[in-house]
Protein backbone atom coordinates (compact mmCIF):
# COMPACT_ATOMS: atom_id res chain seq x y z
CA UNK A 1 0.00 0.00 0.00
CA UNK A 2 1.10 3.14 -1.14
CA UNK A 3 1.78 4.91 2.68
CA UNK A 4 1.68 8.49 1.35
CA UNK A 5 -1.90 8.04 -0.26
CA UNK A 6 -2.94 6.33 2.83
CA UNK A 7 -2.47 8.86 5.15
CA UNK A 8 -3.33 11.75 3.04
CA UNK A 9 -6.86 9.23 3.19
CA UNK A 10 -7.63 9.20 6.52
CA UNK A 11 -9.90 11.76 8.12
CA UNK A 12 -8.22 14.04 10.76
CA UNK A 13 -9.35 12.74 14.04
CA UNK A 14 -8.79 15.93 16.10
CA UNK A 15 -10.31 18.06 13.42
CA UNK A 16 -13.41 15.75 13.92
CA UNK A 17 -13.06 16.28 17.34
CA UNK A 18 -13.27 19.95 17.26
CA UNK A 19 -16.25 19.43 14.81
CA UNK A 20 -18.12 17.22 17.07
CA UNK A 21 -18.17 19.65 19.80
CA UNK A 22 -17.98 22.88 18.17
CA UNK A 23 -21.42 21.50 16.85
CA UNK A 24 -22.78 19.79 20.21
CA UNK A 25 -22.59 24.05 21.81
CA UNK A 26 -22.81 25.50 18.39
CA UNK A 27 -19.79 27.44 19.68
CA UNK A 28 -16.28 27.38 19.10
CA UNK A 29 -15.57 29.20 22.32
CA UNK A 30 -17.15 26.44 24.46
CA UNK A 31 -15.85 23.75 22.49
CA UNK A 32 -12.41 25.24 23.12
CA UNK A 33 -13.02 25.74 26.52
CA UNK A 34 -13.48 21.87 26.97
CA UNK A 35 -10.41 20.76 24.94
CA UNK A 36 -8.52 23.33 27.01
CA UNK A 37 -7.22 25.40 23.70
CA UNK A 38 -8.66 28.55 21.94
CA UNK A 39 -11.39 29.22 20.13
CA UNK A 40 -9.32 30.12 16.92
CA UNK A 41 -7.49 26.74 16.84
CA UNK A 42 -11.03 24.50 16.89
CA UNK A 43 -11.85 27.15 14.12
CA UNK A 44 -8.78 26.18 12.36
CA UNK A 45 -9.41 22.71 12.50
CA UNK A 46 -12.43 22.28 11.34
CA UNK A 47 -11.63 24.20 8.11
CA UNK A 48 -9.33 21.57 8.09
CA UNK A 49 -12.09 19.04 7.63
CA UNK A 50 -14.60 21.05 5.40
CA UNK A 51 -11.39 21.16 3.34
CA UNK A 52 -11.15 17.31 3.23
CA UNK A 53 -14.40 16.58 3.40
CA UNK A 54 -15.57 19.29 0.50
CA UNK A 55 -18.21 21.67 1.93
CA UNK A 56 -18.70 23.48 4.43
CA UNK A 57 -20.15 22.21 8.14
CA UNK A 58 -21.22 25.23 9.79
CA UNK A 59 -22.83 29.18 8.83
CA UNK A 60 -20.54 31.69 10.07
CA UNK A 61 -22.12 34.44 11.28
CA UNK A 62 -20.62 37.75 13.48
CA UNK A 63 -21.59 36.27 16.91
CA UNK A 64 -23.09 32.89 16.11
CA UNK A 65 -22.81 29.51 14.51
CA UNK A 66 -25.12 26.73 12.75
CA UNK A 67 -24.76 23.51 11.29
CA UNK A 68 -25.58 23.76 7.55
CA UNK A 69 -27.72 20.99 6.32
CA UNK A 70 -24.69 18.84 5.60
CA UNK A 71 -23.08 19.39 8.55
CA UNK A 72 -26.29 17.90 10.39
CA UNK A 73 -26.18 14.98 8.82
CA UNK A 74 -22.36 14.60 8.88
CA UNK A 75 -22.45 15.58 12.88
CA UNK A 76 -25.28 12.67 13.56
CA UNK A 77 -23.09 10.07 11.32
CA UNK A 78 -19.52 10.92 13.00
CA UNK A 79 -20.78 11.09 16.66
CA UNK A 80 -21.97 7.79 17.00
CA UNK A 81 -18.52 6.06 15.62
CA UNK A 82 -16.55 8.71 17.32
CA UNK A 83 -18.07 7.12 20.77
CA UNK A 84 -17.27 3.68 19.79
CA UNK A 85 -13.96 4.48 18.96
CA UNK A 86 -13.79 6.07 22.41
CA UNK A 87 -14.96 3.34 24.18
CA UNK A 88 -12.67 1.06 22.39
CA UNK A 89 -9.42 3.41 23.56
CA UNK A 90 -11.23 2.89 27.02
CA UNK A 91 -11.33 -1.03 27.24
CA UNK A 92 -8.15 -1.12 26.00
CA UNK A 93 -6.74 0.86 27.96
CA UNK A 94 -8.42 -1.12 31.20
CA UNK A 95 -7.04 -4.25 29.80
CA UNK A 96 -3.17 -2.65 29.69
CA UNK A 97 -3.88 -1.50 32.97
CA UNK A 98 -4.91 -4.67 34.43
CA UNK A 99 -1.53 -6.08 33.74
CA UNK A 100 -0.18 -3.72 36.53
CA UNK A 101 -0.49 -4.64 40.20
CA UNK A 102 1.11 -2.61 42.84
CA UNK A 103 1.80 -3.94 46.37
CA UNK A 104 2.83 -1.94 49.28
CA UNK A 105 5.18 -3.85 51.73
CA UNK A 106 6.29 -2.33 54.93
CA UNK A 107 10.48 -2.29 54.76
CA UNK A 108 11.39 -5.26 56.93
CA UNK A 109 9.37 -7.41 54.90
CA UNK A 110 10.47 -6.08 51.55
CA UNK A 111 14.12 -6.85 52.94
CA UNK A 112 14.16 -9.95 54.45
CA UNK A 113 11.19 -11.75 52.95
CA UNK A 114 9.67 -10.70 49.91
CA UNK A 115 12.67 -10.78 48.34
CA UNK A 116 12.26 -14.32 48.51
CA UNK A 117 9.09 -14.92 47.31
CA UNK A 118 9.08 -12.96 44.36
CA UNK A 119 10.63 -15.00 41.67
CA UNK A 120 7.56 -17.64 42.49
CA UNK A 121 5.41 -14.73 42.39
CA UNK A 122 6.88 -13.99 38.76
CA UNK A 123 6.99 -17.37 37.80
CA UNK A 124 2.92 -17.80 38.89
CA UNK A 125 2.43 -14.83 36.72
CA UNK A 126 4.53 -13.94 34.12
CA UNK A 127 1.78 -11.80 32.72
CA UNK A 128 1.70 -9.37 35.21
CA UNK A 129 3.70 -6.52 35.68
CA UNK A 130 4.43 -5.76 39.42
CA UNK A 131 5.08 -2.60 41.02
CA UNK A 132 6.37 -3.36 44.80
CA UNK A 133 6.37 -0.30 46.90
CA UNK A 134 8.34 -0.22 50.13
CA UNK A 135 5.21 1.80 52.66
CA UNK A 136 4.09 1.60 56.30
CA UNK A 137 1.61 3.82 56.27
CA UNK A 138 -2.16 2.69 55.49
CA UNK A 139 -3.04 6.31 53.62
CA UNK A 140 0.02 5.90 51.37
CA UNK A 141 -2.00 3.10 49.88
CA UNK A 142 -4.41 5.50 48.21
CA UNK A 143 -1.94 7.89 47.56
CA UNK A 144 0.65 5.48 45.90
CA UNK A 145 -2.06 3.50 43.99
CA UNK A 146 -1.47 0.74 45.06
CA UNK A 147 -3.83 -2.33 44.10
CA UNK A 148 -2.83 -4.61 47.08
CA UNK A 149 -0.64 -3.77 50.84
CA UNK A 150 0.61 -5.95 53.65
CA UNK A 151 0.32 -4.08 56.37
CA UNK A 152 0.67 -4.49 60.43
CA UNK A 153 -2.49 -4.31 62.43
CA UNK A 154 -4.16 -4.57 65.89
CA UNK A 155 -6.95 -5.05 64.14
CA UNK A 156 -9.03 -4.85 60.62
CA UNK A 157 -9.54 -1.94 59.57
CA UNK A 158 -13.52 -0.74 58.63
CA UNK A 159 -12.50 0.86 55.35
CA UNK A 160 -10.38 -1.94 53.65
CA UNK A 161 -11.18 -5.06 52.63
CA UNK A 162 -8.35 -6.94 55.43
CA UNK A 163 -7.15 -10.70 55.60
CA UNK A 164 -5.08 -11.85 58.23
CA UNK A 165 -1.96 -13.58 56.70
CA UNK A 166 -0.49 -14.36 59.96
CA UNK A 167 -0.61 -14.32 63.80
CA UNK A 168 2.59 -12.86 65.66
CA UNK A 169 4.42 -13.85 68.64
CA UNK A 170 6.98 -11.71 69.47
CA UNK A 171 10.33 -12.57 71.88
CA UNK A 172 13.55 -11.16 73.12
CA UNK A 173 16.33 -11.93 70.57
CA UNK A 174 20.14 -10.74 70.55
CA UNK A 175 23.71 -11.64 69.28
CA UNK A 176 25.82 -14.59 70.76
CA UNK A 177 28.26 -12.10 71.26
CA UNK A 178 25.81 -9.83 73.53
CA UNK A 179 24.87 -13.38 75.13
CA UNK A 180 28.22 -14.15 76.19
CA UNK A 181 28.73 -10.93 77.67
CA UNK A 182 25.48 -10.65 79.73
CA UNK A 183 25.27 -14.50 80.51
CA UNK A 184 22.61 -13.41 83.11
CA UNK A 185 19.87 -13.34 80.48
CA UNK A 186 19.37 -16.64 80.50
CA UNK A 187 18.18 -16.24 83.79
CA UNK A 188 15.96 -13.74 83.12
CA UNK A 189 17.48 -11.17 84.17
CA UNK A 190 18.25 -7.59 82.40
CA UNK A 191 19.64 -5.88 84.60
CA UNK A 192 22.60 -3.39 83.21
CA UNK A 193 21.54 -4.36 79.05
CA UNK A 194 20.44 -2.24 76.46
CA UNK A 195 17.07 -3.03 75.45
CA UNK A 196 15.99 -2.13 72.05
CA UNK A 197 13.19 -0.54 71.02
CA UNK A 198 11.26 -0.28 67.91
CA UNK A 199 7.99 1.36 66.53
CA UNK A 200 6.00 -1.90 65.51
CA UNK A 201 6.49 -3.88 68.57
CA UNK A 202 6.51 -1.72 71.50
CA UNK A 203 5.71 -4.47 73.63
CA UNK A 204 9.06 -3.99 77.05
CA UNK A 205 7.02 -3.63 79.27
CA UNK A 206 4.30 -5.98 78.78
CA UNK A 207 7.15 -8.89 78.46
CA UNK A 208 8.83 -7.68 81.77
CA UNK A 209 5.67 -8.17 83.73
CA UNK A 210 4.34 -11.59 81.98
CA UNK A 211 7.44 -13.17 82.37
CA UNK A 212 8.67 -10.95 86.08
CA UNK A 213 11.68 -9.95 84.43
CA UNK A 214 14.72 -8.49 86.80
CA UNK A 215 15.23 -5.02 84.69
CA UNK A 216 17.74 -2.61 86.74
CA UNK A 217 19.78 -0.35 85.21
CA UNK A 218 18.73 -0.72 82.05
CA UNK A 219 19.40 1.35 79.10
CA UNK A 220 17.31 2.02 75.50
CA UNK A 221 17.65 2.69 71.91
CA UNK A 222 14.86 3.14 69.64
CA UNK A 223 14.73 2.69 66.41
CA UNK A 224 11.87 3.98 64.19
CA UNK A 225 11.78 0.52 61.84
CA UNK A 226 11.76 -3.04 62.81
CA UNK A 227 14.80 -3.59 60.31
CA UNK A 228 16.94 -1.43 62.10
CA UNK A 229 16.34 -2.77 65.78
CA UNK A 230 16.92 -5.92 63.66
CA UNK A 231 20.10 -5.28 62.45
CA UNK A 232 21.14 -3.11 65.66
CA UNK A 233 20.72 -6.56 68.12
CA UNK A 234 22.75 -8.27 65.22
CA UNK A 235 25.71 -6.00 65.64
CA UNK A 236 25.21 -6.37 69.78
CA UNK A 237 24.33 -3.35 70.87
CA UNK A 238 21.43 -4.55 72.98
CA UNK A 239 18.24 -7.08 72.73
CA UNK A 240 15.76 -6.59 70.55
CA UNK A 241 11.98 -8.29 70.40
CA UNK A 242 11.44 -9.42 67.49
CA UNK A 243 8.69 -11.53 65.65
CA UNK A 244 9.50 -14.65 63.92
CA UNK A 245 8.55 -13.61 60.56
CA UNK A 246 11.17 -10.61 60.52
CA UNK A 247 13.64 -12.93 62.60
CA UNK A 248 13.32 -16.00 61.27
CA UNK A 249 16.51 -16.27 58.91
CA UNK A 250 19.01 -13.97 61.18
CA UNK A 251 18.00 -16.89 64.24
CA UNK A 252 18.43 -19.77 61.41
CA UNK A 253 21.93 -18.58 60.17
CA UNK A 254 23.13 -18.19 64.14
CA UNK A 255 23.35 -13.93 63.95
CA UNK A 256 21.20 -14.04 66.49
CA UNK A 257 19.91 -16.27 69.54
CA UNK A 258 17.09 -16.43 72.01
CA UNK A 259 18.43 -15.53 75.44
CA UNK A 260 15.81 -16.57 77.29
CA UNK A 261 12.32 -18.08 76.65
CA UNK A 262 9.69 -15.63 76.78
CA UNK A 263 7.27 -15.33 73.89
CA UNK A 264 3.86 -12.81 73.97
CA UNK A 265 1.55 -12.05 71.27
CA UNK A 266 2.08 -9.18 69.41
CA UNK A 267 0.15 -6.18 69.82
CA UNK A 268 0.43 -6.35 65.86
CA UNK A 269 -0.31 -9.14 63.44
CA UNK A 270 0.06 -8.95 59.49
CA UNK A 271 -2.51 -8.44 57.30
CA UNK A 272 -3.69 -8.61 53.36
CA UNK A 273 -5.55 -5.59 52.52
CA UNK A 274 -7.20 -3.54 49.31
CA UNK A 275 -9.32 -0.79 48.59
CA UNK A 276 -13.59 -1.88 48.99
CA UNK A 277 -14.07 0.40 45.71
CA UNK A 278 -13.55 0.13 43.27
CA UNK A 279 -12.38 -3.86 43.58
CA UNK A 280 -9.71 -4.91 42.61
CA UNK A 281 -8.51 -5.84 39.00
CA UNK A 282 -8.64 -9.31 37.60
CA UNK A 283 -4.69 -9.35 37.94
CA UNK A 284 -4.73 -7.75 41.62
CA UNK A 285 -7.58 -10.45 42.58
CA UNK A 286 -5.18 -13.17 41.34
CA UNK A 287 -2.26 -11.88 43.08
CA UNK A 288 -3.96 -11.40 46.35
CA UNK A 289 -5.51 -15.31 46.21
CA UNK A 290 -2.23 -16.94 45.58
CA UNK A 291 -0.39 -14.68 48.44
CA UNK A 292 -2.91 -15.57 50.68
CA UNK A 293 -2.52 -19.50 50.27
CA UNK A 294 1.13 -18.66 49.82
CA UNK A 295 1.63 -17.42 53.10
CA UNK A 296 -0.91 -19.47 54.81
CA UNK A 297 0.90 -22.89 53.54
CA UNK A 298 4.63 -21.13 54.26
CA UNK A 299 3.90 -19.76 57.77
CA UNK A 300 0.94 -22.14 59.24
CA UNK A 301 -0.38 -18.57 60.68
CA UNK A 302 1.90 -18.44 63.13
CA UNK A 303 5.01 -16.41 61.27
CA UNK A 304 7.41 -18.86 62.59
CA UNK A 305 8.16 -21.40 59.89
CA UNK A 306 9.02 -18.72 56.96
CA UNK A 307 10.49 -20.60 52.94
Amino acid sequence: MNEKIYAMSQPPLKAIQCFCLAARYLSFKQAATEMAVTAGAVSQQVKVLEHWLGFSLFRRRARSITLTEAGNAYYHRVVPLMEELVGVSHSIQQMDRARVVGLAVPPGLAAFYLGRLLPALRQRFPDIELHIYASSLLHELQESGSDLALRYLTRPDDTLDCTRLVTLNVFPVCSPEYLEAFPSLRDGKLDGVTLIHDSLHQDWNRMRQAHALSAQRVEHLHCDLSVLALEAAERSLGVALIDGMLGHHSLAAGRLVHPLTASLPARRHLYLVHRHSPEPTPGAERVKQWLIDRWQSDTGMDGLDII
